[in-house]
């Protein structure tokens, strides 16, 4: 019996720890960016049972398409620019917003908080 209740709990955890953050939906994101400035874009994000992530950018990097993943409440999504490739990498807050970081490769790092529209 206490075997049985081991295993049960053992699945659940791992089932716990494999659980995603659903940040599918329409985001505003204010970007800040260190030396450059700050900008609003627009994201849209769909997100599968596994974790993968597609969506859409528009914004001051231009209209593009991206992919990604989310593990537990992180994600992240590269996006191709005319500045090369943009990693945006966050975390689905208690309150419901997005805040994270971007990679801007050579030409430094942001912060960025979403909101869902």
């Amino acid at each position: 019996m206490i075997r049985k209740f081991m295993m049960l709990a053992a699945g659940a955890a791992l089932t716990i720890n494999t659980a995603f953050a659903d940040v599918s939906g329409n985001w505003g994101f204010a970007v800040d960016i260190p030396g450059a400035g700050t900008g609003n874009a627009e994201v849209t994000m769909q997100q599968a049972a596994d974790g993968a992530i597609t969506g859409t950018y528009s914004g001051q990097l231009g209209n593009t398409n991206f992919t990604g993943k989310a593990e537990g409440t992180a994600f992240e999504f590269t996006l191709s620019s005319q500045m090369g490739a943009i990693k945006y990498a966050g975390e689905l807050q208690a309150d419901g917003t997005l805040k994270g970081t971007l990679n801007l490769g050579d030409m430094g790092q942001g912060t960025f908080v979403g909101t869902r529209k």
